[in-house]
């Protein structure tokens, strides 16, 4: 589908799941994250295209919708996306600096 990054964190922390089904998860400091939204999907689904510290296994479904990327190639992306962080750390799009279009192949999961 077409989103728009709606906000971009430096790092943040990124939990949950459940530990009843073993699929609970708690990762403090993700780095580079943009998180994208569109009207079918709403922004409180916590959909992101961030650096992975976790894990090398790219190419292999491993998230809960995120998109997981290597540290230096979520720097770039951060870095060149808008809405612009400047100096800042933390950032959600706005009127005069909006979110850019990006578009995602494949099917998000369900819940």
């Amino acid at each position: 589908g077409t989103f728009k990054i709606w906000g971009k964190f430096r790092y943040t922390k990124m939990s949950g799941g459940n530990k009843a089904f073993h699929t609970y998860y708690y990762l403090p400091n993700v780095p580079y994250v943009m998180f994208f939204s569109n009207d079918e999907i709403a922004a409180s689904r916590g959909f992101s295209l961030h650096g992975t510290y976790w894990h090398n296994s790219f190419g292999t479904p491993m998230s809960h919708g995120c998109i997981n990327m290597r540290i230096e190639d979520a720097q770039i992306l951060f870095y060149w996306t808008q809405p612009t962080v400047g100096d800042l750390k933390t950032i959600r799009a706005a009127p005069e600096n909006p979110g850019t279009e990006i578009i995602i192949y494949g099917v998000a999961p369900k819940g």
